[in-house]
Parts: structure tokens; sequence; C-alpha cells
């Protein structure tokens, strides 16, 4: 149905997986470079986005928050997550800007959901008014 809010769930679903991820990376000490995964349980940004089921659905707003905190663009995260000057802070304050952009986006598709749902509304309620005056306009002046 279209305004059961389905569409959103996947949205919502999105921003859970970050939260994993971002908690998985949240210590340096579980962040690595260069391998997806260590014996002792640290993982790069992809791993983590593994971990967390998460890789296709990630993988551009991850890519769009690297390049709106470093102003480069990488064509694969793990570039950015090996390059020799991404450090752990880096890497945390990107994890972070990718929800808040994922968070905006959530807030201003719901917002224009809700305006089209107004427009909707008053459409509704003007029409038989709109419909009443091209009857009375057709009647009296025969157009």
């Amino acid at each position: 149905m279209p305004f059961d809010g389905t569409g959103y769930e996947g949205r919502v679903e999105a921003l859970g997986k970050m939260d994993k991820v971002i908690d998985l990376l949240s210590d340096e000490r579980r962040w690595c470079k260069k391998r997806l995964q260590t014996f002792d349980g640290r993982r790069c940004i992809l791993g983590a986005m593994e971990a967390a089921d998460a890789t296709y659905v990630l993988k551009a707003p991850i890519l769009r928050a690297i390049k709106q905190v470093t102003d480069r663009d990488y064509l694969r995260i793990e570039m950015f997550n090996d390059h020799p000057l991404t450090t752990h802070a880096l890497v945390v304050r990107v994890l972070h800007q990718a929800r808040e952009t994922m968070l905006d986006d959530l807030a201003g598709r719901l917002a224009a959901r809700e305006q089209r749902t107004a427009d909707t509304r008053l459409g509704v309620l003007f029409k038989p008014a709109a419909y009443l005056h091209r009857i009375l306009r057709t009647a009296h002046f025969g157009v």
C-alpha cells in the first residue's frame, strides 16, 4: 500500500546496520587495515559492513560520506580504509557522517511524503468546489 510506511522500513533497517558498523569499529583496537578481519577480531570498514550484513545497503552512503569528509573520491571503501593517512578517528568521523546523511535523507523523504499527503487531502477537499465552479461557469457562460 502506498501509505503504509513499508518503503521506510528498509531505510530504518539500514540505520540499524550503520549503528552496528559504528559499534564494531568504535574502539581503535577493533579496527584494522589491509584485512577484512584479523585473527583477534579486528575489522576494516568493509569487514564490519559484512559482519552487519550491510555491504550492499551501506556502500553508497559510506562512499558519499568519505567524499564529504575528505573531499576525495574513492572508488572503493577499502581504498579509503587502507590509505596510509587514514586514521581510526577519520574512519569514525566518516561513519558518523554517513549516519547523519542517512538520517537527513530519511527526514527529507518523510517530510516530502507528508507534504504529498497534505496536498492530496487539500486536492480532495477542493475538487468538489472546482468541479461545481466549472459546471456553473459552463452553464452560465456557455463556455
